[in-house]
């Protein structure tokens, strides 16, 4: 059942119109529905992010609980497999032991063993694929004549792709028991485990380090924390986190880089709910990878290096006072 990698997350939320705003200063290219209570927004590979109001009787059952929920939040992550073949086995499989429903477009629902609402479709999605970019190492030059294309003033860009979302569990064993259910059910393989309560995961046909991660960041919180985004490079990121700053949307960490996956960060605050998150350069991996165990105490959360000193009071995923 080859799994690709996120097709579509679905958000509930209470302002329809800020969230537009915030969409458009990330560069998330729109699509009118001709329907004022629903939005949809996508990357340059066509997956999606929609937007319905948080009372929608389409939206799945709220299933949230975390240190930033004011009302808004993602109520439903659809994953993209390779074809009709792979999506009744996934039916097949999931029809055992809970509920399914199928859309009148094909999408199936369901739910995971952590109760959140997810969905599988036959991917829409037209792969991205970038031009090697050019940088001059010492001894090395390859841009030769040429400015750089990052050091503009102003530079247009625009998110690649969704590349992965964190889940909050509510303890280490429904962190662990969730990482299972993805791994033996819908065949995710294990990236690495960081201290027995945070597991980082790939979609069986992706070569990501990681597309999904459950994670325990205090006790009963649950739901979904943040989504990821892949831009082309730190370029790109600097550009846009710099744009977000200027159009008033607040940086929680970051810009920096994760020591594990080694991708390229920058989190903002969303009015969508939770995190956004810029990634680039992510770790490539294959099936001989094998998954490490990392200790948190000497990794250090939030598990990377960041360009900006955090306050003494700084919680990963908390908001500040």
């Amino acid at each position: 059942m080859p799994i690709l990698g996120i097709e579509k997350i679905i958000y509930g939320v209470d302002d329809i119109d800020e969230c537009t705003r915030y969409l458009a200063d990330w560069g998330f290219h729109y699509s009118d529905s001709h329907d004022p209570e629903y939005k949809v927004f996508f990357t340059e590979e066509k997956t999606q992010i929609i937007l319905r109001q948080t009372k929608d009787v389409c939206l799945p059952t709220l299933h949230h609980k975390s240190p930033f929920f004011k009302g808004s939040c993602a109520r439903e992550v659809i994953w993209g497999v390779d074809s009709l073949e792979s999506l009744d086995k996934i039916k097949i499989n999931l029809q055992q032991d809970r509920q399914i429903s199928i859309d009148s477009d094909g999408v199936l629902h369901s739910t995971d063993i952590a109760h959140n609402p997810i969905g599988f479709s036959v991917t829409q999605r037209t792969p991205v694929i970038q031009a090697p970019l050019q940088f001059n190492l010492v001894g090395r030059p390859v841009r030769i004549n040429q400015s750089a294309e990052g050091s503009q003033k102003i530079l247009s860009t625009h998110p690649l792709r969704i590349n992965h979302v964190v889940y909050l569990a509510p303890s280490p064993e429904a962190a662990k028991q969730a990482s299972d259910f993805y791994i033996q059910r819908l065949d995710f393989k294990l990236s690495d485990n960081v201290g027995n309560k945070g597991f980082f995961m790939r979609a069986s046909a992706s070569n990501d380090h990681h597309n999904l991660l459950f994670e325990c960041h205090g006790p009963d919180y649950f739901g979904l924390q943040h989504s990821a985004f892949e831009f082309r490079d730190i370029d790109h990121i600097m550009h846009c986190g710099r744009h977000l700053e200027t159009q008033g949307w607040k940086s929680h960490n970051g810009p920096g880089r994760h020591t594990v996956g080694s991708n390229l960060t920058w989190y903002f605050w969303s009015p969508l709910g939770g995190l956004m998150e810029l990634i680039s350069d992510m770790d490539y991996v294959t099936d001989e990878w094998q998954p490490r165990f990392i200790d948190p105490l000497k990794a250090g959360p939030p598990i990377s290096w960041s360009a900006r000193p955090n306050a003494p009071d700084f919680k990963f995923g908390f908001p500040t006072t």
